[in-house]
């Protein structure tokens, strides 16, 4: 989903039916511009310098300045959580993959241009003989040279000129020629080769890194041309066998750049999926964190990259001057768990993405997308563990004193989605006060106490502790009750009494 320095191992999609850069249609469609945050669940960030995006669930925000307590800007969109794919920014432009309408649509881009704040579309499809899994959405979008490119598996690289709204198809040179109509006449080392899985955008000469299988390449879009990068298949201080790449990036240092991929190796008939470090002497592969893993890899300065995996934000950096393409661990996730849990209610919330904005060769901004909103912090040297403390950017309703309701108000149990499993009594006391939580059924029997004589403040913009005011849909012994309308009521010692109700579903 990003953005020139940061590669998401797993595809970043389901299957959805995407179709052949050749015919190209296209429809114009604006989004409704809102001066507030769409949603508090940000699925993906892309940005440059000071300028920072993001798309949610119900939309696009954006600011142009490191401040942003003037407010977001942004876009509306009811059901992006169905139809986004990937997020781009560069050139004074943000573009992301959308479908038409739903996933049963052709996929394309849509751009807002900063310059004359215009928003525009380009729908394609690909030809008959590249569709379904064989075209699918397989990486992160990322900007070079004026355009912004998307990996297409076997449909190639997808390249979108945002100034004349155009898209066009670029495979590997030396097959480019000779592709057939019918992927089935692709066998063996042919379809690896022409199978598109990632790319990576270099922002000092303008080329872009392209993996496919069983090659590397460099991929100059200024005269069309590509450079197989020159690496054996080789595995040194390991007893594995090379197997297959999966994505590969460039981190930069001051003094040098470093190649890496995540690999597919093979011992004792097995495949596992690692990180290795390219040595430029040897051509060959090195384990860079010992660990066999697929996880998400955002690359920040000086040779630090953050790594995501199961909610577990992890901070490495070069082991040693000796052993500069060897990851240690600088930060581990607990640590950084309890930098996010500080500026917010949330304990451990949960992460979508990361992105880096630098501003100088140790230094720049953090910002880690959620489900409950972004966290930011302003002034970061990762190397050294120095950051400012993190400030979450999420919408909170304004609520008036006296003022109740449950959020959300319908729980819903196994559906996989957490944020519909219980609900958070959101309340404003006149006063401050020993705050009493209880939930009754329809004929007004206790079900449960959530809280008893817990204080709350009223000078706040709310009085809720979300951490506490919480029920799940319990009764008192931790069973779950049957579904049903039920009741809450919220005392407190200083007369204040406010009631509200919740459908528990099933």
């Amino acid at each position: 989903m990003r953005r020139n320095n940061r590669f998401i191992v797993t595809a970043l999609i389901a299957a959805a039916q995407i179709v052949s850069a050749a015919a190209v249609c296209a429809r114009a469609q604006s989004f409704k511009p809102v001066r507030q945050l769409t949603s508090n669940n940000i699925i993906a960030l892309a940005g440059s310098g000071d300028t920072l995006w993001m798309a949610t669930e119900r939309g696009f925000n954006y600011r142009t300045s490191a401040n942003a307590e003037s407010g977001w800007f942004g876009f509306e969109v009811n059901d992006l959580a169905y139809r986004f794919f990937g997020l781009g920014f560069g050139g004074g432009w943000a573009v992301a993959l959308i479908n038409k309408d739903n996933q049963s649509d052709p996929i394309g881009f849509w751009q807002f241009n900063h310059n004359n704040s215009s928003q525009r579309q380009r729908f394609f499809k690909f030809s008959s003989g590249v569709q379904g899994d064989s075209a699918k959405l397989v990486g992160s979008v990322v900007y070079s040279n004026g355009s912004f490119w998307a990996p297409f598996n076997h449909g190639g690289l997808v390249r979108y000129n945002p100034a004349d709204n155009s898209v066009r198809a670029v495979r590997p040179k030396d097959i480019n020629e000779s592709f057939p109509e019918d992927l089935s006449e692709l066998i063996g080392d042919a379809a690896d080769t022409m199978a598109v899985l990632s790319l990576d955008a270099d922002r000092y000469d303008n080329s872009i890194t392209v993996t496919s299988p069983k090659t590397l390449w460099r991929y100059h879009p200024t005269d069309n041309r590509w450079e197989s990068i020159d690496t054996n298949s080789v595995l040194v201080d390991t007893d594995k066998k090379f197997g297959s790449f999966n994505a590969a990036f460039t981190v930069h240092k001051k003094d040098a750049s470093t190649l890496y991929s995540f690999i597919a190796a093979k011992r004792n008939g097995k495949s596992d999926t690692a990180l290795y470090a390219f040595d430029d002497g040897s051509k060959q592969w090195r384990a860079a964190i010992n660990k066999d893993r697929r996880y998400s890899v955002f690359p920040a300065v000086n040779g630090c990259v953050y790594t995501l995996y199961e909610n577990n934000v992890t901070v490495y950096a070069a082991a040693s001057a000796t052993r500069k393409d060897s990851l240690s661990e600088i930060m581990n996730p607990e640590n950084f768990r309890k930098m996010l849990s500080m500026a917010g209610d949330d304990p451990n919330p949960n992460v979508n993405d990361i992105l880096f904005l630098p501003k100088s060769d140790s230094s720049g901004t953090l910002a880690v997308a959620t489900e409950t909103g972004l966290y930011v912090s302003e002034s970061v040297e990762p190397l050294s563990n120095k950051y400012d403390d993190f400030k979450l950017y999420h919408y909170v309703r304004d609520i008036g004193s006296g003022e109740v309701y449950a959020l959300p108000g319908i729980i819903r149990g196994g559906i996989g989605d957490s944020r519909y499993e219980k609900c958070v009594f959101v309340y404003k006391l006149k006063n401050d006060g020993n705050v009493t939580i209880k939930v009754y059924d329809y004929n007004m029997s206790l079900v449960k106490t959530v809280i008893q004589g817990e204080r709350r403040r009223a000078d706040k913009s709310r009085s809720t502790d979300p951490i506490r005011d919480v029920w799940d849909g319990t009764n008192g012994r931790g069973k779950r009750v049957w579904p049903g309308v039920y009741y809450f009521k919220i005392t407190s010692n200083a007369g204040e009494r406010l009631f509200g109700k919740v459908i528990l579903a099933k």
